[in-house]
């Protein structure tokens, strides 16, 4: 082909090209390869980053958090090669959002990370060397001048930074719930409060007026 999207056959055919010793034939479907969990995972308020095996290979994303996965593959993108990158449809349905970027540039290798946030209204399980990801690859007309030279190329773990930027607390969603009746109340307590306060000063007005 000139340039246009690999079908599954091309993708079997430069496989191992393209994604490394963990390629899986089964994978290909379509015009898209689906991408496995790696090892490492961090979940927003964790002190650190978890690693999976086939031995622990469970991790449970709660609701109303953010959390970076990494692929299980190492990705080797030609210089005339782009990427499209998305969660699966099964995943996404449970509410986990993709909040990172949608695209592997032409010459970029390392094992991609995703920032996720989980939106649905339970936790969200997922399993280490399973399909999470999906990725399309897109054979440009023309090699480009210069390919990916970011300080992600040839990672293989989680980045320092990157884990110490979502690192805070982020409020679940039951939090969010607990908030929202604690200020109900509050403001509740509060009007309770100021309309007696009135009434205590109409009172007096009255009894200044009329005396």
């Amino acid at each position: 082909m000139d340039f246009g999207f690999l079908t599954d056959k091309e993708i079997k055919e430069q496989g191992p090209e393209l994604l490394g010793e963990y390629f899986d034939e089964e994978q290909a479907e379509g015009a898209s390869y689906d991408l496995s969990l790696g090892e490492e995972v961090y979940i927003s308020g964790q002190d650190y980053p978890q690693r999976l095996s086939k031995s622990n290979p469970f991790v449970s994303l709660p609701r109303g958090q953010f959390a970076l996965l990494m692929t299980k593959e190492y990705v080797m993108m030609p210089k005339g090669y782009l990427g499209f990158i998305s969660i699966r449809f099964g995943i996404k349905a449970q509410g986990l959002i993709n909040v990172s970027g949608f695209h592997v540039d032409p010459g970029f290798e390392g094992n991609i990370v995703f920032s996720v946030f989980n939106a649905g209204p339970s936790d969200v399980v997922l399993k280490y060397g399973e399909p999470v990801f999906m990725i399309f690859f897109y054979k440009l007309q023309h090699d480009v001048d210069k390919g990916y030279e970011g300080e992600s190329l040839h990672q293989k773990y989680l980045p320092t930074k990157l884990v110490t930027s979502v690192k805070g607390v982020s409020a679940s969603l039951s939090d969010v719930d607990r908030r929202v009746s604690h200020l109900e109340v509050t403001s509740r307590i509060y009007m309770t409060l100021l309309i007696v306060l009135l009434a205590g000063l109409v009172a007096l007005f009255l009894r200044a007026i009329l005396g």
